[in-house]
Formats: C-alpha cells, sequence, structure tokens
C-alpha cells in the first residue's frame, strides 16, 4: 500500500473487491474478476501495478482473462488487507471475519472449507431454482386450466347458436314443404273438378293480330331453331341426291402437271376421261381422292331476287317462315291411347308421374348449368392467372431490359471519361516533352 498512487480511485476499487468477497464469501459472482476490464481501471492513475500485486497477495489468480479468487483462500488475510486499505483512506477498520461467523441458509460456515461452502451454497440456489421453477409451473398450469374453461364456454355457445339456426332451417323448410304440399293438393282439387285443363302439349306460339312485322323474342328462337333444322334437312337431302356436274367446265388432268398447290389439304377437281375427278394436294403432290359427285350449280343473280322477293313477301304477309317455324315447333301428343278410358284416379296419377318427369328434367338441365358455370367459372381463373403470371414476366422483362441498358448507359459513360482522361494525359505529356526539349534546346546554345 505505500508504492499505491497518489490517487484514491484503485485503493476504493480494491475497498469493494475484498468487502464484497468477506461480505458474501460463497457468492461466486464476487470470486471472478475481469481482467480485461480491471486491470486499466487499477493502474490508469500512473501505471502503477501495486493494486494488482495487493490483489494477487489476497488470493486472486490469473487464468486467461479472469482473475479467480482460490477455493482455500484465507480470507482473515483479506480481512487484514482490507483493514489496511481503510486505514489507508482514513476510515475505521475491520473486524475480523472469525468474530462473525458467515451463515448460508441458517447454516452456519465458520469450520466448511471452501469447496463445503460453494457445494452448499450450489445447494440453496438449486433449490431456490426449483422453488421458481415450480412457481411458475403452477402458474402455466392455472392459465391454462382458465383458457381451458374458456374455451369450453365459447363451444357450448358456439354449439348452442348452432343448434338453434339448424332448428330455424329445419322449421323453415318444414314451413316450405307444408306450403308446396298444399299448392299441390289444390292443383288436384282443381284438376279433379275439370280433368280436361290438363296440358300435355307445349303451348304454341302465335303472333298477336296487328303485330304481324313484330316478333317476340320466344318466336325469334324458334324460328331460328325451324330455319336450322330445315337447313340441316336441306343440306342431308343435297348430300343423298346426286346432282349433274358439268364436266366440259372442268380443267383437263393435265394442268395438274403443271400446277402446284398452295397448301396440303388443296382439293381440285379435274376433267379426266369425261368424269368429274377429285385430287388434293398433300406431300408435294396431287393424290386421288375419287369421283367427285354431289355438286350443285350456283344460282344465277335473277334466280336469288326472285327467291328473297317471295320470302318478304311471306314474312309481310304472316306466312311461310314464321308458320313453317311454328310447326315445326309443334309436338305430338304424349296422352295414351286409352286416355279416354282411364278413370279419374288414374289420370291424376298420370298427370302426377308427368309432373314428376318434368321437375326431373328441369332439376337436371338446372344441374348441367351449375356445372358448365363452374367449369367457365374456373377456366375464367385460369385465364386471370395467367394474364397476371404473363404481366408479371412482362413487367421482369422489362425491368431486366431497362437494367442492361442503364449499364450499358454506365459503362458507355465510363468508356467516355477513361478516354477523356487518356486524351488529357496524352496532351499533357505531350506538352511536358516539348517543353522539356525546349529547355535541352536552350540550355544547349546556351
Amino acid at each position: 500500500l505505500s508504492q499505491a498512487p497518489k490517487g484514491k480511485t484503485s485503493i476504493k476499487i480494491m475497498k469493494k473487491i475484498i468487502g464484497n468477497v468477506l461480505a458474501k464469501p460463497h457468492e461466486g459472482k464476487y470470486r471472478k474478476l475481469n481482467a480485461t476490464k480491471l486491470v486499466p481501471k487499477l493502474t490508469a492513475e500512473n501505471q502503477n501495478l501495486a493494486p494488482i500485486y495487493i490483489l494477487e497477495h489476497a488470493g486472486f489468480v490469473k487464468q486467461n482473462d479472469k482473475y479467480i479468487l482460490k477455493a482455500d483462500a484465507d480470507l482473515q488475510k483479506m480481512s487484514s488487507i482490507l483493514a489496511a486499505i481503510e486505514q489507508k483512506l482514513g476510515g475505521t477498520t475491520a473486524a475480523p471475519v472469525a468474530s462473525q461467523p458467515a451463515t448460508i441458509g441458517g447454516v452456519d460456515t465458520s469450520g466448511m472449507t471452501q469447496k463445503q461452502i460453494d457445494a452448499l451454497a450450489w445447494e440453496m440456489e438449486k433449490k431456490r431454482l426449483e422453488e421458481v421453477a415450480d412457481k411458475r409451473k403452477k402458474e402455466r398450469d392455472a392459465r391454462r386450466a382458465k383458457e381451458a374453461a374458456e374455451r369450453k364456454i365459447r363451444e357450448a355457445k358456439e354449439a348452442e347458436e348452432r343448434k338453434a339456426r339448424e332448428a330455424k332451417e329445419a322449421e323453415e323448410r318444414v314451413k316450405r314443404e307444408a306450403e308446396e304440399k298444399a299448392r299441390r293438393e289444390a292443383e288436384e282439387a282443381e284438376l279433379a273438378k275439370n280433368p280436361q285443363k290438363m296440358e300435355e302439349e307445349e303451348p304454341e306460339a302465335s303472333v298477336p293480330e296487328g303485330s304481324k312485322g313484330e316478333v317476340s323474342a320466344p318466336v325469334d328462337m324458334e324460328l331460328d331453331e325451324a330455319s336450322k333444322k330445315a337447313e340441316d334437312k336441306s343440306n342431308e337431302t343435297e348430300t343423298s341426291e346426286q346432282q349433274g356436274i358439268d364436266v366440259s367446265t372442268l380443267p383437263p388432268k393435265s394442268s395438274l402437271d403443271s400446277k402446284q398447290g398452295k397448301k396440303d389439304g388443296e382439293v381440285q377437281c379435274v376433267n379426266e376421261d369425261g368424269k368429274a375427278m377429285a385430287y388434293q394436294w398433300k406431300n408435294n403432290q396431287w393424290n386421288l381422292l375419287g369421283e367427285a359427285t354431289g355438286m350443285k350449280p350456283k344460282k344465277s343473280a335473277a334466280e336469288l331476287d326472285e327467291e328473297m322477293k317471295s320470302i318478304v313477301s311471306n314474312i309481310i304477309s304472316g306466312k311461310g317462315v314464321l308458320s313453317t317455324a311454328l310447326k315445326a315447333k309443334k309436338k305430338k301428343s304424349k296422352k295414351p291411347a286409352n286416355f279416354a278410358q282411364m278413370t279419374l284416379e288414374e289420370k291424376h296419377a298420370y298427370a302426377k308421374k308427368e309432373r314428376e318427369k318434368k321437375a326431373r328434367k328441369l332439376e337436371k338441365r338446372r344441374e348441367k348449368n351449375r356445372q358448365e358455370l363452374g367449369k367457365a367459372q374456373a377456366h375464367l381463373a385460369e385465364q386471370n392467372e395467367w394474364q397476371k403470371l404473363k404481366a408479371a414476366a412482362a413487367k421482369k422483362k422489362k425491368e431486366e431490359r431497362e437494367a442492361r441498358k442503364a449499364r450499358k448507359r454506365i459503362l458507355a459513360k465510363m468508356k467516355r471519361d477513361r478516354e477523356r482522361k487518356n486524351r488529357e494525359i496524352a496532351e499533357q505529356n505531350k506538352r511536358l516533352l516539348a517543353e522539356q526539349e525546349e529547355r535541352r534546346r536552350q540550355g544547349g546554345y546556351s
């Protein structure tokens, strides 16, 4: 202590270290010191190592970057060192350690070695940690139990709401079934009063008087269907009937030798020995298909004008195409042959069976429409996803292209700057060489 620095900072630090050890010798944190932080503080005043020697004299040993107090360190010596430090600082002397024996958890440690004291302290600490763990476990169990109780209450409430909703739906379903049953009974009662009202055919569309030029949407649909059927029938008739072909107007077969087809699948009819033969262009050559039949000559302009005039006159007079469509839409009666001899109960059963059949057909049609709608929605979703992916890919490609352009611009700018600097350096070197040559010339002349 006589070699200690004049300042009191290092002495106060030593007093604190030794005092903590003497107050709680079983605490491990007071028996380990960080040498990396401690040594600069103790030697900061005038680079004096006396405080380090005092700590080593008290029993601290340096291991790597730590100062560790030995297990068999003499606490009596540390007490005397503390008393000398306090005397140096002008304070009171510390009481001897033996006068106040240390205790750990109510156990006297005066006759124990430092190893026994450390073991006892570890047991006490382990017991404390176990108590803390038990307390936390109890708190966790209580919290989980509370959450489970709240969850059960919530599930019970949801079950009650679900039952109430199902009961309401069942009540509404029963009500609808009762209304439907009442409606069917009313229809059957009305049918029983007047059996002649039972409809076995679809109602025919008619054109009201005074509106011959106006056709409603259903009639338009029927007209389209009828025209399609008539067109299909005419096509079948044309296919089935062999029409005459004017072979003299066809080119000869020799014309195919100098003619090439424009694309695969092109068909050309030629005159071969007085017959109309069809050839197809495939694999860079004309292949024979067979004799051409069923070719119908085109109508002249006069025939087409006459046909159009007749169609317009029929439409104006309310006849012709429209009546044909309505006749094509008319269905045959589906009544059984013995319908007039059937009893009223049999007629009722027959009417009920027909209604059920119509309901099944309607349900099938609705199911088909739902399936088609689902397919359309899935296709639309796929199209949207594909459009999104395509847009993302295009955006990414655009960003990459912009990045490449920016990189090219930067490289071009760097190249221009480098060339400019090279030109400046070359000009500067040329100027310096000229000046040097001038000085050498002037020196030679002098």
